[in-house]
């Protein structure tokens, strides 16, 4: 990200006393997206104005402060205290639209705006130019952006883990469900995992990257066929998980009963949109010159295709396919009564059988918690099944990278 910046904008986060007042402007847009889905207390809200406009008051970042700099900082100052006594001025709930907002939303939108106001303030007395207070507010916005997912992200990976790690150990790993989950382990439902990933691929990725390939390279993109193709893409890519699932229900059970198959065949069509949709748009990004240079030396259309477009577009086609794997490993609905057993399908023999899936084992743990003393382990399956999403995408990334620089 820092490469759209200059570099004297990464020095904002490098701490001295005088970057004070930035680093609680930060923080007041922070604390309001927080709060901002359950509504800020009011006490947190008068608080954090009145340290607000002491910081501000008291911690210049350059003690020559222009006329017009130190107006902005009084004038923000000033209404900080005018807006104290916001909450007890709102009414407790606002109809608009069918729709209820409520008193604390409001008050964390007007925290987040205050914050945003405090940053500008504090950034035109280190950036006289209004272009670079702008660009310092959109580095800013966006770094705490990143910060906040990443900081979600962590602490939904490490509250699974602290909750699930205690369950695991090799007998878990090894054994098959027992007892409606209160013992034995996941191993059938690992492998069953597994196995419907891999048929999902076998499934969507010589179906979608061949579409990706005649929408991007053989077609005319104003045809109408086309048009409906494309079309027919973005409402499957819409649909719930849940029709592909009554869908495979209604085809795919009557031919191949609950089996891997089916399963495999339902996951692969949810996929395909992804597929056809992330592969034509890095099919698109190849360079025309490339196409244009390999068939001036004579070389045919799917030999140009095979040998220069594919190779130039691998990383995007492999990001696709590691997504549609982790999207595979993680659904529920299209698989249940079409695929999977809870318990009793073991390892699959032949593509016909029955499996045990991770997902489907962690629904059917949740249905008995608080009856059976099953919540240890279904915290482990949660775990299992994320750790073998990020070692999916992780080894995604390192493929992708690969392709990448030898491209």
């Amino acid at each position: 990200m820092s490469k759209y910046f200059k570099n004297s904008y990464k020095e904002l986060f490098s701490f001295s006393t005088e970057k004070i007042p930035f680093y609680t402007s930060i923080f007041i847009i922070l604390l309001s997206i927080v709060f901002i889905a359950n509504g800020l207390n009011k006490n947190i809200y008068i608080s954090v104005l009145i340290v607000s406009s002491i910081i501000f008051l008291s911690i210049n970042q350059n003690m020559e402060l222009k006329r017009l700099y130190k107006n902005k900082r009084l004038l923000f100052i000033a209404t900080l205290l005018i807006l104290i006594p916001l909450p007890y001025l709102l009414p407790s709930e606002i109809n608009f639209l069918s729709a209820k907002i409520t008193d604390g939303f409001l008050t964390s939108l007007t925290l987040f705006f205050i914050g945003y106001t405090g940053l500008r303030v504090s950034l035109s007395e280190k950036y006289p130019e209004k272009a670079s207070v702008n660009q310092g507010s959109a580095y800013t916005l966006l770094t705490c952006s990143i910060t906040l997912v990443l900081l979600i992200i962590g602490l939904i990976v490490a509250y699974i883990f602290i909750n699930g790690v205690g369950s695991i150990d090799f007998d878990f790993l090894t054994q098959d469900v027992s007892r409606m989950g209160a013992e034995g382990g996941v191993f059938p439902a690992i492998i069953g995992t597994i196995l419907l990933g891999l048929g999902t691929l076998l499934t969507a990725i010589p179906l979608g990257v061949g579409t990706a390939i005649y929408l991007n390279e053989y077609s005319s993109r104003q045809s109408k066929s086309v048009l409906f193709v494309r079309t027919s893409v973005n409402v499957l890519y819409a649909t719930p998980s849940i029709v592909f699932g009554l869908f495979g229900l209604a085809l795919f059970v009557p031919i191949f009963g609950i089996s891997l198959t089916t399963g495999s065949l339902i996951l692969g069509f949810l996929v395909l949109p992804l597929i056809i949709s992330a592969s034509e748009e890095a099919l698109e990004a190849v360079p025309q010159e490339l196409r244009n240079s390999s068939l001036a030396m004579g070389a045919t259309k799917w030999q140009t295709i095979k040998n220069v477009v594919l190779p130039s577009a691998a990383p995007g086609i492999i990001t696709s396919i590691v997504l549609s794997f982790a999207r595979a490993l993680g659904e529920t609905a299209p698989i249940m009564f079409t695929a999977v057993y809870f318990r009793g399908a073991g390892i699959p023999e032949n593509p016909l059988d029955p499996v045990q899936a991770l997902s489907y084992h962690l629904l059917e743990l949740t249905k008995v918690i608080g009856y059976r003393p099953v919540e240890t382990n279904a915290w482990g399956t949660a775990l299992i099944l994320l750790a073998m999403v990020l070692i999916t995408n992780y080894i995604g990334i390192k493929i992708r990278n690969k392709y990448s620089y030898n491209k």
